[in-house]
């Protein structure tokens, strides 16, 4: 039996059959409505029931069409984190671990710390001490370009996880979701919840990166296209640096500027977190349209706990770690046969098709606490059972 292979376990229950990924401390039986039962940093399952079971089918036929199996080479997999601390950023992290770990391989980290010289120093520092490849977190290439440049010398394949709409560059991958499509989820909510505000005021805090304003240009489009129907009194990027202290102030500031605030649009998920947290503060006791709107990217469980609180409002909510397991994926095809590396941001898979699914949160369907939102397949699974199929190890 193989290192993947015994990492799963078959179980039965309300007579649909259930993978238990065990590296991934997930277990459960039921319907396709079941409620998902993963916790922080293990990645997000689709439930259980029906639509594991289709997605280990799936990723077993797939593993299958691969050609016959063969063992996966061990290798080391450095991981860049652009910013530790950050939920979504050690979410990418971890569960690039985790991946690392049910293919076998040794992981080595680095935080990036939020700014462009020390993802140079990570990046320098892991191609050092010889690591076979480098996944990093949401980094547009031209901020590690000399790294990609020593690391394409020493024919180092560096892959970007989380962060969709990144140009490519000389990266040799990027995989996240498609952020125009998470930008227009949230616009097409909160335009809907202002339709019935004259002259609704908005003040946005983007983020400096593509996927950033990826998001954020589909709203600045809507208000473009719609002259009169909404008024953006604030547009203005946060300093990823001093990400909280400036979300703070720049909040506090821009709620005292413009009283009469409508709704608050904040693309990264900390800062929705941190901002939500000054709003609710200012307005203790007040929900929208009593205060501002908060809206943000990102169904983490923090903020998921914040909209239990009633202090952020709705979310657009896409699986990004899905770019993990797509990652180790692709270079698990390169390092045993060769494979070329997708160059495609949402590379389609046999069964599955898109790993990536686009959601609205709002406090009116949250899951149970402590659970992420379903996405549509259940990637974990698909990938588990492609790479039991796939691979031997034998032990």
């Amino acid at each position: 039996m193989s290192r993947i292979s015994q990492s799963i376990k078959l179980t039965r229950g309300a007579g649909l059959l259930a993978i238990v990924v065990v590296a991934l401390a997930v277990a459960g039986c039921g319907s396709d409505s079941s409620s998902d039962t993963t916790t922080k940093g293990e990645g997000i399952r689709a439930g259980t029931g029906d639509r594991t079971a289709l997605a280990t089918e799936q990723g077993t036929a797939a593993g299958k069409e691969a050609g016959a199996p063969i063992e996966l080479p061990t290798k080391t997999v450095g991981i860049i984190n652009f910013l530790g601390g950050i939920e979504s950023s050690d979410r990418l992290r971890d569960t690039q671990t985790l991946v690392n770990k049910m293919l076998g391989w040794k992981s080595i980290q680095c935080d990036g710390k939020g700014t462009p010289a020390q993802f140079l120093a990570c990046g320098n520092s892991l191609l050092d001490r010889g690591v076979d490849a480098i996944v990093e977190v949401a980094i547009e290439p031209g901020q590690i370009q000399p790294v990609l440049n020593k690391a394409m010398k020493a024919g180092v394949p560096v892959i970007q996880v989380g962060g969709g709409s990144i140009e490519i560059g000389d990266l040799s991958g990027t995989y996240g979701p498609d952020e125009t499509k998470a930008g227009q989820v949230l616009t097409d909510a909160l335009v809907a919840k202002l339709k019935d505000i004259k002259g609704a005021k908005v003040a946005i805090q983007d983020f400096p990166a593509a996927w950033g304003s990826s998001r954020t240009d589909t709203f600045r489009k809507y208000v473009k296209d719609n002259p009169g129907a909404i008024d953006i009194v604030a547009d203005y990027e946060t300093d990823a640096a001093t990400l909280v202290p400036f979300t703070k102030k720049a909040v506090s500031d821009n709620l005292t500027k413009t009283p009469d605030l409508s709704a608050y649009w904040f693309t990264f998920d900390t800062t929705g977190q941190v901002g939500g947290g000054v709003i609710d503060a200012k307005y203790k006791g007040k929900t929208f349209p009593d205060r501002p709107l908060v809206a943000t990217f990102h169904a983490d469980l923090g903020t998921l706990a914040l909209m239990k609180k009633g202090q952020i409002d709705m979310t657009s909510e896409a699986n990004y770690d899905a770019a993990n397991w797509i990652a180790g994926d692709q270079l698990a095809g390169f390092f045993s046969r060769q494979t070329e590396i997708s160059k495609e941001d949402q590379p389609i898979y046999p069964g599955a098709g898109d790993m990536f699914s686009y959601q609205l949160i709002t406090t009116e369907d949250l899951p149970p606490v402590g659970e992420y939102v379903a996405p549509l397949v259940d990637v974990p699974a698909y990938f588990a059972a492609k790479w039991a199929a796939q691979f031997t190890n034998a032990k």
